[in-house]
């Protein structure tokens, strides 16, 4: 009797054991499924980017002390913006004459036209970057669903070398990702530092933890998928301890579709709300 007692005592641990591998195995094979869904999704965003819209949309600033409404049309050679309003006011003769001169600039002038287009080609250079290192920077695990969404936590892999300073900070990040059930597209990916980040061992800059960003997509149209919301609320300093503080809130609404083909007397004209372009100057396009 008292062998066999010892038999069942000496098994406990080889049941303990057995019961932690099949743990540890089943939260393998789950990240694994989890990082599949984060590579279809990313790999859906990328393919859209290769596949560029063209919208005229009203887009929402609002930073500390300032906040502006422009109306924002995109084309394949620039994007024109104009003020709608100016911290809830219309905008000044001056404003309005300043914006005015903006877009003569980019309809009249290629060089001006070929800033703009590299500054935002720059911009979806890093958007695609940071999507390409989202499956393998991050642990992800399934947390249910939200509404039609499917709803994942992450935090960082720490098997992961972030390849640059923007990566660096983007690895420090924990928080959720949303995922359309239906059509597997980013619909919200949202994060807080969980430490400080540092550039330089401290002497080129510091990120302070607790810093925040939310970014949010909208199908604006079936299958269109674009960013309506962007939150930053970030702190630090940078060389020579000059502050950071990225403080930003955007909302983008009002989508409504633009012909590839749009000249960019037209855009112009559009943006500012002109219903004979020929009369305000706005004669430029391709050179």
């Amino acid at each position: 009797m008292k062998e066999a007692y010892s038999h069942v005592r000496r098994g406990k641990p080889w049941c303990e054991l057995l019961s932690f591998l099949l743990l540890a195995a089943t939260a393998a094979v789950a990240q694994d499924a989890s990082r599949a869904l984060v590579l279809k999704m990313a790999d859906n965003e990328l393919k859209s980017q290769k596949q560029p819209r063209y919208w005229m949309y009203l887009d929402s600033k609002k930073e500390p002390g300032k906040s502006e409404l422009n109306r924002v049309i995109q084309t394949p050679e620039c994007w024109l913006s104009w003020p709608v309003s100016v911290d809830g006011r219309a905008p000044t003769q001056e404003e309005a004459q300043h914006a005015r001169e903006q877009v003569e600039a980019l309809v009249n002038d290629p060089k001006v036209r070929k800033k703009n287009r590299g500054q935002i080609d720059a911009d979806g250079r890093k958007s695609a970057e940071m999507l390409r290192m989202l499956p393998d920077a991050f642990l992800f695990t399934r947390d249910g669903m939200e509404g039609k969404s499917l709803r994942l936590n992450f935090r960082p892999n720490p098997k992961y070398q972030p390849p640059s300073s923007e990566a660096k900070v983007f690895h420090h990040m924990e928080g959720v990702l949303l995922i359309d059930a239906e059509q597997i597209r980013l619909v919200r990916l949202s994060g807080t530092l969980v430490s400080e980040v540092d550039f330089g061992f401290g002497i080129l800059g510091r990120l302070e933890k607790g810093g925040s960003f939310e970014v949010v997509q909208s199908e604006v149209a079936p299958g269109d998928w674009e960013v309506s919301r962007l939150d930053v609320h970030i702190t630090g300093r940078a060389l020579f301890f000059r502050a950071i503080r990225e403080q930003q809130h955007e909302v983008r609404t009002q989508f409504q579709p633009v012909p590839s083909d749009l000249s960019l007397a037209e855009a112009a004209s559009r943006v500012a709300g002109d219903s004979k372009p020929s009369q305000m100057g706005w004669h430029g396009g391709s050179q």
